[in-house]
């Protein structure tokens, strides 16, 4: 008998060795239905603030939100989740929309202050701004419109123009001398000293001279470039 009783001892710690730790029951299929359209739907609850926030009109999302949370109460756990991520979707897209927006009026403005600030300057130096001017007013036009893209395209071409002005009236003239006794190219023009002292500004030397220059690798005896100073 005490044998037996010694052998059941043995027995009882092998078993809990066996057998380990007790199995955890599966979680039903409709409870973790709940617990995705539950975190679907504070997703998207998430979601149309952020778009609010931005100044969107979030009352598609609104909506679509609403009715998920009716087919969530009706426990219909798939579609609530269905119609929340649909309305978190939307609601990203009019964020990023509206955000988008803001980008472009502030580049928009940028562009058309730039302009005012170069014409503003070539008008006090005596040039004939007329023509960035009008360029200028279509740019303000598109912007009234909220057309940024084009209104910055525009405000960039008036100040391109007004910047070409003022480089002709504060420029210097540069006569081109001969390739075999000066090695006159607009990159040797531009490293000279008593020109820029830099190859890298070519480029500002033959957007000066764009008239006269229709190759930026060909230029010859005797042509006078504007060296543009300031």
């Amino acid at each position: 008998m005490r044998s037996k009783f010694k052998s059941f001892l043995i027995l009882i710690p092998a078993v809990l060795v066996l057998s380990g730790c007790p199995r955890r029951e599966p979680v039903p299929e409709v409870e973790v239905s709940r617990l995705e359209a539950e975190l679907a739907l504070a997703r998207a609850r998430s979601e149309i603030y952020e778009a609010k926030e931005a100044g969107a009109d979030v009352s598609e999302p609104e909506s679509i939100l609403a009715r998920a949370h009716d087919s969530f109460d009706a426990g219909n756990y798939a579609r609530a989740k269905s119609e929340a991520e649909q309305a978190g979707a939307l609601a990203r897209r009019l964020r990023d929309e509206m955000l988008a927006g803001l980008r472009g009026e502030a580049d928009a403005a940028a562009a058309i202050e730039r302009a005012e600030r170069l014409i503003s300057r070539a008008a006090d130096l005596g040039g004939d701004v007329s023509q960035p001017e009008s360029l200028l007013e279509e740019a303000k036009l598109k912007f009234s419109e909220e057309d940024y893209p084009a209104s910055i395209d525009l405000a960039d071409q008036a100040a391109e123009l007004a910047q070409s002005i003022i480089d002709s009236l504060t420029a210097d003239i540069y006569t081109v001398g001969t390739w075999q006794r000066d090695r006159d190219c607009l990159w040797n023009i531009a490293a000279r000293r008593d020109v820029y002292n830099d190859p890298w500004k070519w480029k500002r030397i033959y957007r000066a001279n764009e008239d006269k220059i229709t190759d930026p690798d060909l230029i010859y005896p005797g042509q006078r470039l504007i060296i543009p100073r300031d």
